[in-house]
């Protein structure tokens, strides 16, 4: 039996999220002329709400500040691109928009590491549990990421070379990695885990997105908000396709 979503610490790791990436964009928003600076302090607010909720909540928590980290983000967006600070003064609107929504991904992703840094600290995997499963398995999202951004990675350079630098193949790959990725986890992880293989296909395609910005992209004057966005649908879909078909093919494999 897996253990139920506590939606008290999913709230509590909202309200420190929220505040915590606020407090960190109004501290550093008008102090620097460029937007590198700000972009990291809202980075480590993400990870300091992930390891604080840990910290205080009992038990196995990684999925609630994982969840927050969504609703933070989600709220933390509008207040950020409305409000004018000086740091956002030479991004045109378009890109700033691209830029937040690319660090709200990777607050996500590093509110997980923060959350599981706690939890951590907290010596929880190391206690003798409830009896009850964790609502996910780490291993198999963590494992699944590395296989998914190396894939991915190897079939952009073999999309690149035979079309050029372009968005609409490398859509191609990065689907063809995430679904090669979910099918790895559910074919080879015990038991369902359809939701590791679709967590794993959104961080997988966060870090696809974070690599084309920093290497090919740096002035992002190819990623839009709509390729951002859907990048991150692509890597739910194609993961958890990707796993039903590996768990429709370890069940058959058991039969």
């Amino acid at each position: 039996m897996k253990r139920a979503f506590d939606f008290k610490v999913a709230s509590l790791s909202t309200l420190v999220g929220v505040i915590l990436v606020l407090l960190m964009v109004w501290l550093t928003g008008n102090e620097f002329g460029t937007p590198v600076f700000p972009f990291m302090a809202i980075l480590s607010a993400y990870i300091i709400a992930g390891m604080v909720t840990a910290l205080v909540s009992k038990g196995d928590t990684i999925a609630e500040p994982g969840v927050a980290a969504v609703i933070t983000g989600f709220v933390t967006y509008f207040f950020i691109t409305s409000m004018e600070f000086h740091a956002f003064d030479k991004l045109s609107a378009e890109v700033l928009r691209v830029n937040i929504i690319l660090l709200t991904l990777n607050g996500i992703l590093l509110a997980l590491v923060g959350a599981w840094a706690g939890e951590k600290f907290q010596l929880t995997f190391e206690k003798e549990g409830d009896g009850k499963e964790p609502i996910v398995e780490w291993a198999w999202i963590a494992a699944g990421t590395i296989f998914g951004v190396t894939v991915s990675i190897f079939l952009s350079n073999i999309i690149i070379k035979l079309f050029g630098l372009t968005l609409s193949p490398l859509y191609i790959s990065l689907a063809i990695g995430i679904f090669i990725t979910g099918w790895v986890v559910g074919l080879r992880s015990p038991g369902e885990t359809l939701p590791e293989a679709g967590i794993a296909g959104v961080l997988t395609a966060i870090l696809n997105l974070d690599i084309f910005k920093f290497t090919l992209d740096p002035d992002t004057t190819s990623l839009t908000t709509l390729a951002v966005l859907g990048s991150v649908v692509i890597g739910l879909v194609a993961g958890l396709i990707g796993g039903a078909a590996g768990e429709k093919m370890q069940e058959a494999e058991e039969a």
